[in-house]
């Protein structure tokens, strides 16, 4: 019974499917018939009925696609291709999936016919009008080639000039009008001119809507560029609005699957990342990838894209489980799609890179292995490299740099092959390169990649492209790391800012960049700007992927060791506790990490005062160290210095010295002898030696460390700007303070000829090697010399950075010679280029306190004042090296309190200065300053009544000749004193002086309106009204604020000296009035023999707010530098013709005859070997005093560029009193006697005068400087 009732269920079945089958035959028979009759819509409905009966038909719906757009149904065209994708796909079959596809993108990208026609009919000439646009075209040209050439003003110039050429000819809505406006407009974006984009970019869209109208896709194009300038400034909320209607738009014109359409709603997804609105971002990103899927289907590449969109976005937003579960499903469907193939792979990659990023490295490694298998068993060799690349990643990660290197280097050269059309992917193998490097301690090499890297990413897409910006983070990290903190800081600042405005305040990048500056801030010792940025980055950190997370970890560390520095010893300890848990429990307790914060506990243990505990941690350390990373790696010696600094607080000096001792000699050995480690072992290990109270061996190993100190400032100055080196100085301040400490605790004669040679290596350092390298700049003009110098400096860099990063793959086993060998060639070009800077070699000869000696006159005495610290209190110290019947000897003398001696000076020169003082009380004060300054040095000087005096300090602007001794002469009645700024001046060197003429510029007129062309003035007015209505900048303050009385006084005394020299037969050149002009020195061909200015000087006071900034940085010492964007020779100078007229444009015309001479621009000046300089000025011996450095104004700038004396004012002395000093002077100078023994006779003819017999006349001019070194002796 069963039996017959299963054969009737059978037979019913089989009838059924027989009957089904001829069915859709019947329907497929009668749409075919229907083709014949040219009956397409009856074909269509057939084959929609055949569908909806046999739904897994694929010709069916092949076919019903196709006439579906054949009759323009487009949606259901676009379906049925969506449905036989969906279908090939559960039937395998990728070539139907990928033919669907492909139908698919055409009927979502075809464009309606009217677009096109708005343009044609918006782009309209006549053949009269055939050269105007051939002319438009031409310009555009030339604003396209100055784009290449980097010349911004040339490009702007011509893309204006095409601008006003279509606009004139065509009107405001022609297609070439608009089209150069938003041209325009996008070229002052990439300048970073926002106001200026914004603008034109308006103008462009206003044409758009009116010719083509407002949902035309190149009206809704321009509206995309202003929502992308919106972006950049950081009006997100515009960006937003704007983006949300060129969506909108696009999908009205060209439909909601069309690529425009889709990119603008993912553009919004930015946006809104951007902004830091990722939840918003991410419910868009959902809707778009519905819409998507729904238009395009599952197993479409853009439907992948989104998927994959959606993937990244969960990782950022720290959701990585459902990352990986959104990338699984995206590799599920591309394998049905297309196979194991290179997307595929790609994408299964992003699953290890997610790996990685979640600190699951083996589970990484294992899938990249077998992915690298798998691309290299189907032939897909860009897959295993690619693959590659990302087992690099977790490597560095792991800290097997060495496995890092080879694999990514691999990558790097089998790109360098085949990604040329694709060179992103080139960079961002380099960028990762570098961070390995970075990680082995190769600065340099890590250095010129991710310079490299930002360059030409810069040029290829832009300067805030992702690649771009991670390269300059990674670039201002170097720096930083390397004490380069003038160039890290604004880098790093530019960075921040671009990537915030790209990416929003939360993005992963955003904060390491953050935490970047954070470092930054941390080295100048600027801690509490530090804080609030680690703190922000750490929170930010810990909200998006968790308190465990790797980067979340290294935040946290930076802000322990913060803590540490600001002596919070509590706080850090506790905070490096928790580090050291996470990072043991992430990574083991022997990983590179984990034993970084087991060190750095110690350290903070140390600090505490917790001996005991601070043993066990770094001791830990260190074992482990030695066991993971080996005895010679630079942790371990880290660890070893470590130590021995413990074992000196714990008074185990035995111990200490042993264990530093050897660390000395590991980090001489393996990093190098001016590695900042090297220092640090040889720093303690004095510091052990001198609490056994073994005082010469301490004194003599810290002069070992200050000459290796000197060698390696003398090739970092070279290879930083101003405040970089300013930066280096300072923080080696106290290591220099405490040699001088030990100096003057032992007071011997050695002591002092030690304290002479450290003065003769660091006093003046700074300015002097930042003229030089100017003077090197302004006189390499032609091509050789350039090409020269910049070889220099690229060579000295390269020494620097050698230096830095201690031995490299390359000259490991050999980093001496290597060392040796750069230094060689930084020799060779020093010669070359000597002959374009004589002073040149002065700044890596070998100077020595026997040279100084040699050079000395017989009979004659050398004072040096030098300022340290000694805990917390100003202390002065002065050398004496006196040379009497040939013999040489030093003596040092400790002054007991350098506040009073400072006091002293300031009181002095106030009462000099005052009318109305009493004379016997000027009198008792000058006493006063001349028993606390000259009096201690006194014996030291063996009789001399000639002596070279070097100050320091405040002991720069003492009038010294105006001391008064117990007999109530002044000091320059008894002792002939020749003023230096530093003992270099007075050795022997190739310096010759020039013969010639003399140069007289005086009285100028100020209120001259005949130095500036009408013209220039104009532009000048114009550049500054569009400067005042952006902001930029305005007038009335600084330089822009100054204003000068006619000083007939000065014309007067030029014309006398004029006359004098006339009547010595000398020739001379003169300007008074209009004529005198700043271009007039800076036009010299020759350097003259004497010049003489007599004009206004000017020294304007620091920015307070600036200045305190500054010193913020200054940590414990007292070195007073110029800071940056407050440069004191920025705010000295001379005024000239026609200042008055010119002040509130400066910067807008032309700086070479403005009106001001600033001491910058002195440096600038062609005087190398002029014997002296003039200054019949107000105040022009002043400016601003830096410890060390001397006087930062005119008086050193004019010696800095080349000038062997010059004669400058310590106050401003009255026309009269000048007039009469200068007359006197020139009759002696043209009668033969020397400048200096001039001056001093002048001034001691002026004592005897009833007139002119005050200090405040007689001692307001100094001479400084030493014709000595230009091998004149002493008459």
């Amino acid at each position: 019974m069963i039996n017959r009732i299963l054969v009737a269920v059978f037979i019913g079945f089989f009838a059924s499917i027989c009957t089904a089958d001829q069915e859709a035959d019947a329907i497929q028979a009668a749409a075919e018939q229907a083709l014949e009759a040219g009956d397409t819509e009856g074909a269509l409905d057939n084959y929609m009925t055949l569908i909806e009966l046999a739904p897994e038909n694929g010709e069916a719906l092949e076919s019903a696609a196709v006439l579906a757009a054949e009759v323009g149904i487009l949606e259901l065209a676009i379906e049925m291709w969506v449905r036989r994708a969906d279908l090939a796909a559960n039937q395998a079959d990728r070539d139907a999936i990928i033919q669907a596809n492909s139908e698919i993108s055409s009927l979502h990208n075809l464009v309606p016919s009217w677009i096109e026609e708005k343009v044609a009919q918006a782009s309209q000439y006549t053949e009269d009008d055939v050269e105007v646009v051939q002319m438009w075209q031409e310009m555009v040209d030339e604003s396209q080639a100055a784009v290449e050439a980097d010349d911004a003003e040339a490009a702007v110039a011509a893309q204006e000039g095409a601008l006003f050429l279509v606009q004139e000819a065509f009107g405001e809505t022609h297609w070439l009008t608009l089209t150069a406006s938003r041209d325009l407009g996008l070229l002052y974006f990439r300048l970073g001119m926002a106001a200026e984009a914004e603008n034109y970019y308006s103008k462009a869209l206003a044409a758009a809507e009116q010719a083509l109208g407002e949902a035309h896709p190149n009206t809704l194009e321009v509206s995309e560029l202003m929502a992308t300038l919106y972006n950049s400034m950081g009006i997100y909320k515009e960006a937003q609005m704007m983006l949300e209607m060129v969506a909108a738009g696009y999908e009205s014109s060209l439909g909601a699957g069309h690529d425009l359409t889709v990119n603008a709603r993912l553009s919004e997804v930015e946006n809104l990342k951007s902004a830091g609105s990722y939840g918003p971002a991410m419910e868009s990103l959902l809707g778009l990838y519905a819409t998507v899927e729904l238009n395009f289907g599952p197993y479409h590449p853009q439907s992948f894209n989104c998927l994959l969109q959606v993937a990244d976005l969960q990782q950022t937003l720290g959701q990585l489980d459902e990352a990986e579960s959104t990338y699984r499903q995206a590799v599920a469907r591309m394998s049905v799609a297309s196979g194991v193939n290179a997307d595929t792979l790609t994408t299964l990659a992003q699953i290890a890179e997610l790996y990685r990023v979640a600190g699951r490295y083996q589970e990484a490694k294992d899938l990249l292995s077998a992915i690298i298998q798998t691309a290299l068993q189907i032939g897909e060799i860009e897959g295993s490299f690619v693959a590659r690349s990302y087992l690099g990643r977790v490597f560095d990660n792991e800290g097997d740099y060495d496995k890092a290197q080879l694999v990514t280097e691999e990558v790097l050269e089998y790109g360098i092959q085949a990604w040329q059309d694709v060179p992103l992917q080139v960079y961002n193998t380099l960028l990762a390169l570098g961070g390995i490097y970075q990680g082995q301690g190769k600065l340099s090499e890590a250095e010129a990649s991710y310079e490299e890297v930002m360059h030409n990413v810069t040029e290829l897409l832009g300067e805030n492209h992702p690649t771009a910006l991670v390269a300059a983070n990674n670039l201002g990290q170097i720096l930083e790391q390397g004490g380069l903190y003038d160039q890290a800081e604004p880098i790093i600042k530019e960075t921040l800012s671009k990537m915030e405005a790209a990416f929003g305040e939360d993005h992963p990048d955003t904060m390491r960049v953050r935490s970047n500056l954070g470092l930054i801030h941390e080295s100048q010792g600027n801690f509490r700007e530090s804080e609030p940025l680690y703190r922000k980055s750490l929170d930010m950190l810990a909200a998006i992927h968790g308190e465990n997370h790797t980067d979340t970890i290294a935040v946290k560390n930076n802000l322990a060791y913060l803590y540490m520095l600001m002596e919070e010893f509590d706080q850090s300890a506790q905070i490096f506790q928790e580090v050291q848990q996470q990072w043991i429990a992430l990574f083991g307790d022997d990983h590179q990490n984990s034993l970084k914060a087991t060190n750095n506990l110690g350290r903070a243990y140390h600090k505490q005062g917790k001996l005991t505990e601070a043993e066990i941690q770094i001791t830990r350390a260190l074992e482990l160290r030695r066991s993971v990373l080996g005895p010679d790696h630079i942790d371990s010696i880290r660890s070893m210095i470590d130590l021995g600094g413990l074992y000196i607080d714990r008074d185990r000096g035995e111990e200490a010295r042993q264990m530093l001792t050897d660390a000395l000699k590991l980090a001489e050995d393996i990093l190098g002898y001016q590695h900042p480690y090297t220092f640090d072992a040889l720093n303690l290990l004095a510091q052990a030696i001198e609490n056994a109270n073994q005082l010469q061996a301490a004194v003599d190993l810290r002069d070992v460390g200050f000459r290796r100190r000197s060698e390696f400032l003398d090739t970092m100055l070279w290879a930083t700007g101003e405040n970089g080196r300013e930066g280096y100085v300072r923080l080696h301040r106290p290591e220099f303070n405490r040699y001088m400490i030990l100096l003057a605790r032992l007071g011997d004669e050695k002591s002092a000829k030690r304290m002479i040679e450290a003065s003769l290596q660091r006093k003046g350092l700074l300015l002097k090697v930042t003229s030089e390298i100017q003077q090197i700049a302004t006189m390499t003009t032609n091509p050789k010399l350039k090409g020269l110098a910049t070889e220099f400096e690229e060579t000295r860099r390269e020494l620097a950075a050698l230096t830095l990063s201690g031995p490299t793959a390359e000259t490991k086993g050999r980093h001496t010679e290597a060392l040796y060998e750069v230094e060689q060639r930084v020799n060779e070009l020093q010669g070359e280029l000597g002959r374009a800077s004589i002073r040149y070699r002065a700044s890596i000869a070998k100077i020595s306190s026997d040279g100084l000696a040699d050079a000395l006159p017989d009979g004659a005495a050398l004072v040096d004042f030098l300022v340290f610290e000694d805990q917390g209190q100003d202390k002065l110290l002065a050398a004496v090296l006196s040379k009497q019947g040939g013999e040489v000897s030093y003596e040092l003398i400790e002054y007991g309190d350098r506040k009073s001696v400072d006091d002293v000076v300031v009181e002095y020169r106030t009462m000099i200065q005052d009318d109305l003082a009493d004379e016997d009380e000027l009198l008792e004060v000058g006493m006063m300053a001349y028993e606390m300054v000259w009096e201690p040095i006194e014996e030291a000087l063996q009789g001399s009544e000639y002596a070279y005096l070097i100050p320091d300090g405040m002991l720069n602007i003492l009038p010294f000749n105006a001391l008064v001794d117990q007999d109530e002469s002044y000091l320059i009645q008894t002792v002939d004193l020749h003023i230096l700024t530093s003992g270099r001046d007075l050795l022997p060197n190739e310096f010759r002086l020039t013969e010639g003429e003399y140069l007289v510029l005086a009285g100028p007129d100020y209120d001259s309106n005949e130095v500036v062309s009408d013209a220039d003035m104009e532009v000048a007015k114009g550049r500054r009204s569009s400067a005042l209505k952006l902001g930029i900048r305005g007038a009335g303050s600084g330089l822009r604020g100054l204003s000068f009385a006619p000083l007939p006084g000065a014309e007067e005394e030029g014309r006398i000296i004029v006359d004098q020299v006339a009547s010595s037969n000398t020739v001379s050149e003169n300007f008074f009035g209009a004529s005198a002009q700043e271009m007039v020195l800076g036009a010299l061909e020759k350097p003259p023999e004497i010049l003489h200015i007599a004009t206004h000087g000017f020294f304007l006071e620091a920015d307070e707010t600036l200045r305190k900034r500054i010193l913020k940085a200054q940590r414990s010492a007292e070195l007073h530098v110029p800071p940056p964007g407050d440069n004191p020779l920025l705010r000295a100078g001379l005024a000239f013709a026609g200042i008055n007229t010119n002040a509130q444009f400066l910067g807008d015309i032309d700086t070479t005859n403005d009106g001001v001479l600033t001491a910058l621009e002195v440096l600038d000046l062609n005087l190398s070997g002029t014997k002296l300089v003039v200054l019949s000025a107000c105040e022009t011996g002043l400016g601003e005093i830096h410890e060390g450095e001397g006087v930062y104004g005119l008086r050193r700038s004019f010696q800095e560029a080349g000038v062997a004396e010059v004669v400058s004012s310590l106050w401003e002395v009255s026309d009269a009193g000048t007039q009469a000093l200068m007359t006197e002077f020139y009759d002696k100078l043209l009668s033969g006697v020397p400048a200096r023994e001039a001056l001093r006779e002048v001034q001691l003819d002026l004592i005897d005068s009833p007139e002119w017999g005050y200090p405040y006349i007689w001692s307001a001019f100094m001479i400084v400087g030493s014709y000595e070194s230009s091998g004149v002796t002493v008459q």
